[in-house]
């Protein structure tokens, strides 16, 4: 009852401040854009649990209340962001979460040629049961610090240097405490008016806090790609190159495969566009001898206008996960295909206030049948975004 009244009064509270009523959008003081936000959700699930046999079901309200600032000077911009996720279930009140997330970043220009971003990320997260690799929900905490510089060559090339330390601890399963440190170097070269060819190179090097897991690993990937803004209607950057992960002890077989990802969209016209996004990474163990996992997806979705204010959406995806070593008792790689698909429509009511429905069908096909589970899910939306 305390996120219902909660709610209520937040949504009476945004309609009575007339300069929001009139869609400025968002607040300030002096130069710094204040956009408070309140993401609310309730949704009705048939499998909460994400179980092969015996499902549960039951609805859960998922609130979102955060804040992001912003605060351009000159040629630079200032900010940051946090956010607080509560999820109440009605019956099973054991799956109840509550996550963090912060982020502050800067980004610099200096004259035409030298640009300068940073970034810091902070979770205090969960994996869904339908997302991990256990079945149970696993519980982190991680931060990422990423500095990014830009220097312009010429007026049809630059180079991009970008350097992120991150650290990963988890709740219960603490074998996947690890800290990393990734470099990437990009060149880019402008061969068309719109359209940019480049080369990527990445090395990473992991370091698992548990001696015991013998995982500790350096990872490098060479990667050719394009990116394209060839109007404001068709954007996207695809990539794609080989990767090899060295592991530290011998006795680890080391891996090599190829790498790609890909994000396109684009609008056919004023009422329909799409946008594609695909995929394929490797991911550190999840689970306990296991050295690695490969995923392999792609996701689509299709929007339609209606009416100037009432959007409907038609999304699904396709993802192939395969880790690299049997958990006894079972003697066979594990490997698990998961499928999704789903439709939503969309009443913009205001610039700042929208009301979403959405229906969603997941399956989980592995060929270990206890990692089964399928999963129907209704949600009804009301966001608020100053």
């Amino acid at each position: 009852m305390k996120l219902k009244r909660l709610l209520v009064l937040v949504c009476l509270a945004a309609l009575a401040v007339p300069g929001l009523a009139n869609g400025e959008g968002n607040m300030h003081i002096g130069a710094l854009e204040l956009h408070p936000y309140l993401l609310t959700k309730e949704t009705y699930s048939d499998n909460v649990y994400s179980t092969s046999t015996a499902a549960k079901h039951d609805y859960f309200t998922t609130i979102t209340p955060g804040l992001r600032l912003q605060f351009p000077f000159r040629e630079h911009v200032l900010g940051a962001e946090y956010n607080k996720v509560l999820t109440k279930y009605a019956r099973y009140e054991q799956e109840n979460t509550i996550d963090h997330n912060a982020n502050a970043f800067a980004a610099f220009k200096f004259g035409s040629r030298v640009g300068l971003k940073l970034l810091d990320i902070y979770a205090k997260g969960h994996e869904p049961r339908g997302s991990s690799s256990t079945g149970f929900i696993e519980k982190y905490h991680t931060n990422a610090a990423t500095a990014s510089a830009t220097y312009q060559l010429a007026d049809v090339s630059k180079i991009q240097l970008d350097y992120t330390k991150s650290r990963w601890g988890f709740e219960s399963s603490q074998f996947r405490d690890r800290q990393e440190g990734l470099v990437s170097a990009y060149i880019y070269y402008r061969f068309l008016p719109k359209t940019s060819a480049f080369v990527e190179y990445d090395h990473k090097k992991v370091d698992f806090e548990a001696t015991t897991t013998n995982l500790d690993n350096k990872t490098d990937s060479g990667l050719f790609g394009l990116l394209w803004e060839i109007t404001e209607k068709s954007k996207g950057t695809v990539k794609a190159g080989y990767l090899r992960k060295n592991f530290e002890v011998a006795s680890n077989k080391d891996f090599k495969t190829w790498t790609a990802s890909a994000d396109l969209s684009h609008e056919f016209s004023d009422y329909n566009s799409v946008k594609l996004a695909g995929q394929r990474i490797v991911n550190e163990s999840t689970l306990q001898g296991v050295r690695y996992t490969t995923t392999t997806g792609l996701y689509g979705e299709f929007i339609h206008k209606l009416t100037y204010k009432i959007s409907a959406v038609l999304r699904g995806s396709y993802g192939v996960d395969k880790f690299s070593d049997s958990v006894a008792p079972e003697t066979k790689l594990r490997k698990d295909l998961t499928t999704s698909g789903g439709i939503g429509l969309k009443y913009a009511m205001r610039d700042w206030l929208e009301f979403i429905l959405d229906y969603n069908h997941k399956k989980r096909d592995s060929n270990i049948d206890a990692n089964d589970y399928h999963e129907n899910s209704y949600m009804f939306s009301v966001n608020i975004a100053l």
